[in-house]
């Protein structure tokens, strides 16, 4: 990314040397393990903002990454906000969802570059939902194509998503319409809008609570905003990407992970499930462990660890 729009926002102060620290986990057989993650070194990072014209509209993001260059190898992962956060356009929605989310602590790791599209109208348009980009036909699926060009020119990269409540019905259309415009794919409480259809297998992890009172978790679930239970969603994709039967469970924390593997393509589904947490996105106190440390597990192929 040559040309830089804003300065930089904030930099981050080196922390040094965090020790070891572990987490138990319980694997498929229902064995008690612990796993122990790196020291984490904390590093340097700058908030910087970019932006790109879709059409005639002059669209903007934010991206964090560590000052010093990060190894080619490090992901990118863009973060496409819930409609929570969005109750504001730009910068504010933003940082709203950068205080919930948790992914900076990977950046400020020296592991990754999080990538923040600022929303219009406070919403992401979905085709079919939701809000005012929606009633608008907010172009956002353009926005995306243009931004990921940009942070990742010639897709040199591994470059992965997670999208919140309104912003995982965005991811789901992407994965519709674009679907290699990613590598992975993390939808925490969010579904598909009607007419969206898989065209190519891609790796999809749908992170859900039990008792969300807006997406509706198994068959009998009453009272949900939504009509398509998690549950159910996820059987769809399992069928549609020729799944095999077997799957590994998994269970850290109050969450418990089912994931189906060589599925075709050689993707993965996964279902990552908090017996509690309604609508909010996971995080600790509320809810561990964070969806972050999920979906991370997931994009990098790795057993769930703390948060850096």
């Amino acid at each position: 990314m040559k040309k830089v729009v804003g300065a930089v926002v904030a930099v981050i102060v080196a922390l040094g040397v965090i020790g070891f620290v572990s987490l138990r986990t319980v694997d498929a057989s229902g064995q008690s393990t612990t796993t122990k993650a790196a020291p984490t070194v904390k590093v340097a990072t700058a908030t910087k903002t970019y932006s790109v014209m879709v059409g005639d509209v002059k669209r903007s993001y934010e991206v964090i990454a560590p000052v010093k260059a990060l190894q080619k190898t490090a992901p990118v992962i863009v973060m496409l906000s819930g409609i929570g956060a969005a109750t504001v356009s730009g910068s504010a929605a933003v940082a709203g969802e950068i205080s919930r989310d948790d992914l900076v602590n990977y950046a400020a790791s020296d592991q990754a570059e999080i990538v923040y599209p600022e929303p219009l109208y406070g919403s992401w348009n979905a085709i079919g939902c939701c809000g005012a980009a929606a009633t608008k036909n907010v172009n956002d699926l353009a926005f995306l194509q243009e931004l990921v060009a940009k942070v990742d020119p010639g897709h040199a990269r591994q470059i992965d998503v997670v999208g919140y409540s309104n912003g995982a019905r965005l991811a789901y259309r992407v994965a519709c319409d674009n679907p290699g415009l990613f590598d992975g794919y993390a939808m925490v409480k969010g579904e598909p809008t009607s007419g969206c259809d898989l065209r190519k297998p891609v790796s999809i992890l749908e992170i859900a609570s039990v008792n969300d009172p807006e997406v509706p978790y198994q068959p009998g679930d009453h009272g949900s905003v939504e009509s398509l239970p998690v549950t159910t969603l996820v059987g769809e994709l399992r069928t549609t990407e020729k799944c095999p039967a077997n799957s590994v469970v998994s269970h850290s924390g109050e969450m418990t992970q089912t994931t189906w593997s060589g599925c075709a393509g050689g993707t993965r589904i996964a279902l990552a499930a908090w017996a509690s947490g309604v609508h909010s996105f996971p995080r600790p106190p509320g809810s561990v462990p964070a969806a972050s440390q999920v979906a991370w597990a997931f994009f990098t192929k790795s057993a769930i660890a703390p948060l850096p």
